[in-house]
């Protein structure tokens, strides 16, 4: 039998972005990235505009963005 799987996507229906704080987020992304994953938003290092954050966003296969940051648990 066929056993395809049809992935509709759950942008606008049910949970369409998620955030993960990961530590040395810039090494993280560079082990993502040499595993074949594509950033939406590269890494982008921290800066005063980002209130010191350091912040990168893929999209899984389903449509959800998915924000790694860096710094933002020491946002008060």
């Amino acid at each position: 039998g066929d056993q395809s799987i049809i992935h509709a996507t759950t942008a606008g229906r049910i949970v369409d972005h998620v955030g993960f704080e990961v530590k040395n987020l810039e090494a993280f992304c560079k082990r993502l990235e040499a595993r074949g994953i594509t950033f939406t938003r590269a890494y982008t290092r921290k800066t005063v505009e980002m209130n010191d954050i350091a912040t990168a966003m893929m999209v899984d296969p389903w449509g959800v963005s998915i924000e790694l940051t860096e710094g933002l648990n020491a946002v008060k």
